[in-house]
């Protein structure tokens, strides 16, 4: 490490051939060279010096204070200063000594041989260097972090003295973060009913599937953090279909020409270019862009299968799916008419909601993650949006059983309301009436 400024470098030793030696050795290497016959004179020098000195190297047989004691005492006066100590005679217990003592980075006997003296003194001052500039970047730093600290406080008070209001608190920074957020919140609200202005049937639709997309993600235990980012992507979803013409607002595929499909399948990466401009918006973007792709990888625009999917997506999907058929009443693949035919008494926001779950299950594993629909059927179910019906024989009824459906008789005859719980008087009553009126099987609420 090279240096930019001259090396202090003390010498200590009783023989003046020995200090005069290593001034000679060490003169070559343009430092400050001072020199002491013993460890007081040594130490005087240390306390009297303007400067640190760099190195120190002592030897350790002399008279009055041996080496490891006087080395010992310049540690405590320059603490930073590289120790080594000269041993002309094989004394491992006065190195040793040295060591505990007075910490000796490196020692070495006597007569040493000069290039190994010039290269262990080099690493030495290398390694004090690098151990003053650590000092120094650490009080910089320090000073620094004073300085900053003392900038924020006088910040701090003239921003409470113009404005009067004290923000410096953790609970006021966070009410206006949340202020923040909601006024975020609103502004997406506001770019969500734009495409529903567009089409008046799909008024609700991206509320809807934020809501039910929040409330997916909760089971799945996602962070609150990700709900939000869910539910901002669900409300802003169709975003790229602003500038769609009417005809492709009403999902009647059939009826689109090629141009018209490829148009369609722009408008998860439309949104996400959109929103794209927006700050804190690119994990909504991503989810919008992925919210046409399909779990066995055949959507778009990018064809991603299974967990390539980011979760978010997958679940405003599924919310998405459902929502279409449910509420808006699209019969995306002709359920709704097989259950108007099969369950001819149920009313119409009946059949669209059991077409819709009936449409979640057919496409479990293959447009949408069976995971994610099993957890949307069980809130529907908890919600009574949905309910896990089962057809019985009437003789197979038994007490404590609640009807799923108002009962008729095969007359059309209406016997009892939904959701009314089976007696065993109720029971007879209804087998009487299967007697002389065949009803063939009554659906009750799965438990």
């Amino acid at each position: 490490m090279a240096s930019d400024h001259r090396h202090h470098i003390l010498l200590v030793d009783d023989e003046e051939s020995i200090t005069k030696a290593l001034q000679r050795l060490f003169r070559r290497e343009n430092h400050e060279i001072r020199t002491a016959s013993g460890g007081e004179e040594a130490l005087h020098l240390l306390r009297e010096s303007a400067n640190p000195f760099s190195l120190i190297v002592s030897d350790q047989r002399m008279p009055g204070m041996n080496g490891a004691e006087f080395l010992e005492k310049a540690r405590e006066i320059h603490p930073n200063s590289i120790r080594i100590l000269l041993t002309g005679y094989s004394d491992m217990d006065a190195v040793i000594n040295a060591v505990n003592r007075g910490q000796i980075h490196r020692y070495m006997t006597k007569p040493w041989n000069d290039e190994e003296m010039l290269l262990v003194v080099r690493q030495s001052l290398d390694h004090y260097d690098l151990v003053t500039e650590n000092v120094r970047l650490l009080e910089l730093t320090k000073k620094q972090n004073e300085e900053l600290t003392e900038l924020n406080r006088t910040l701090e008070a003239k921003v409470e003295e113009r404005s009067g209001e004290i923000i410096i608190k953790n609970k006021e920074l966070s009410r206006l973060n949340q202020v923040l957020e909601h006024n975020l919140y609103n502004a997406v609200k506001a770019f969500s009913s734009l495409v529903e202005r567009q089409n008046s049937a799909m008024a609700g639709h991206g509320r809807r599937v934020a809501q039910l997309s929040r409330q997916i993600g909760g089971l799945l235990d996602l962070p609150a953090d990700e709900l939000i980012q869910i539910e901002i992507a669900a409300l802003l979803h169709d975003f790229g279909k602003l500038t769609f013409p009417p005809r492709l607002m009403d999902y009647r595929e059939e009826a689109w020409t090629l141009e018209e499909r490829k148009l369609y399948r722009m408008h998860p990466k439309l949104g996400q270019d959109t929103v794209h401009f927006i700050s804190r918006l690119d994990y909504v973007g991503l989810l919008i862009r992925s919210h046409h792709e399909r779990y066995d990888g055949q959507g778009f625009p990018d064809r991603l299968t299974e967990e390539e999917i980011p979760i978010g997506a997958r679940v405003i999907t599924v919310a998405d799916a459902y929502d279409k058929v449910a509420n808006l009443r699209i019969d995306v693949d002709g359920s709704v008419k097989g259950i108007r035919i099969s369950e001819g008494r149920l009313s119409e926001e009946e059949v669209y909601q059991r077409a819709a779950v009936m449409h979640l299950r057919k496409e479990s594993h293959l447009s949408y993650d069976p995971d994610i629909v099993k957890q949307a059927l069980s809130l529907l179910k908890d919600k009574g949006t949905y309910r896990e019906d089962r057809k019985v024989g009437v003789e197979d009824l038994s007490g404590g059983m609640v009807l799923a459906r108002p009962l008729y008789s095969t007359g059309g005859r209406f016997l009892l309301p939904a959701e009314t719980v089976l007696t065993d008087s109720i029971i007879r009553k209804i087998r009487t009436i299967h007697e002389n009126d065949f009803m063939d099987g009554i659906y009750i609420i799965r438990k």
